[in-house]
């Protein structure tokens, strides 16, 4: 066999073996992928949960103030922990409630929601 027959079969037998490490970096950098959107997937539905306690939260503490059952806050605090949520912060500002709510998003950082409920403004349209 000549040299260079023996070289072009040695450049054929030397490729033999590079499909599974090929393999092996697509399957690593899907993995990858659908860790990076699960993360970001956990994160969207953390978020939508803490804008949503906070909501309730707000809609529950203005409902009592418009009621007259005193402080709205503790009010607020049960409905946003009963929602999966902490109360971070409430405040009364004229008849409208504020808060502001924490939830845990496992791996990530708490997310935050904030809503603002109170009586709707009247306007000047015929009912």
């Amino acid at each position: 066999m000549s040299a260079e027959r023996r070289g072009a079969r040695a450049a054929i037998v030397s490729d033999r073996g590079s499909a599974p490490a090929a393999v092996i970096a697509w399957v690593g950098m899907a993995v990858t992928m659908l860790g990076a959107l699960s993360l970001l997937g956990l994160g969207a539905a953390a978020q939508a949960r803490a804008d949503t306690a906070a909501d309730l939260a707000a809609l529950a503490g203005a409902d009592a103030l418009a009621a007259g059952s005193g402080d709205p806050c503790p009010i607020a605090g049960e409905v946003a922990r009963r929602n999966g949520a902490q109360l971070a912060s409430c405040a009364v500002a004229g008849r409208d409630v504020i808060v502001t709510v924490a939830v845990d998003a496992g791996a990530l950082p708490p997310v935050s929601g904030r809503a603002r409920a109170g009586p709707a403004p009247s306007s000047g349209l015929p009912r």
